[in-house]
């Protein structure tokens, strides 16, 4: 079944099927209605409504106390059911922390267990653990980025981030530039959103 999720209104993600019956909703609308992400550590993330924008907003707030298997990010949110081989995924993303070199968002996808999956790590400065798609195969985090550029500028506000996967092949856009290519194994999986050890916010998303 070819399912995708869109935003039906701010601030409200709904899970449907693009065939068939309709999936269940995942409802992104508040903190008693998160049942649809699984988190790395709950107390990190919480519901917000956004100053600049008044929309509502999946919120990193805090640290993350959780400790992977493996080195690889620290908070992540995580789509309980809906697993994906080729996507197309779009979300606004609003970095909330310090200025400096690995100021990062990540944004996960192939997610099949804690030591198994793939993430965009958008950075401010792009070296060999920054600004990357990196792959977690029972193993630290490790690069498998073919192309890049010299990393992103988050500033305080929102910007669109654009994933597209097709097969071994992963694109990402950075307000609708190209920043970065990579080749990564064909695996299905759950997607998410989150950062290495950062805070920030989402709203908007869209997969498809």
């Amino acid at each position: 079944m070819n399912r995708f999720l869109h935003s039906v209104v701010p601030g409200v993600i709904c899970l449907t099927a693009c065939a068939g019956p309709a999936h269940h909703g995942v409802a992104f609308a508040g903190a008693d209605e998160l049942a649809g992400w699984e988190f790395t550590d709950a107390s990190a993330f919480r519901w917000v409504r956004d100053d600049a924008t008044g929309k509502g907003c999946l919120e990193l707030h805090a640290a993350s106390s959780y400790r992977p298997p493996h080195r690889s990010p620290l908070a992540m949110a995580i789509l309980r059911e809906a697993e994906f081989g080729d996507f197309r995924l779009t979300v606004k993303a609003r970095q909330t922390g310090r200025e400096y070199a690995h100021r990062d968002l990540v944004f996960v996808f192939a997610y099949r267990d804690p030591a198994h999956f793939a993430y965009a790590h958008l950075a401010s400065r792009a070296d060999d653990n920054a600004h990357q798609v990196m792959l977690v195969d029972d193993a630290p985090r490790r690069p498998v980025t073919v192309e890049r550029t010299a990393g992103v500028a988050w500033g305080d506000e929102w910007h669109e981030i654009e994933i597209v996967r097709a097969g071994e092949s992963v694109e990402v856009w950075f307000d609708g530039e190209s920043v970065m290519r990579a080749t990564v194994p064909a695996w299905s999986g759950r997607i998410g959103l989150g950062s290495f050890d950062d805070t920030g916010r989402f709203r908007d998303l869209s997969i498809r």
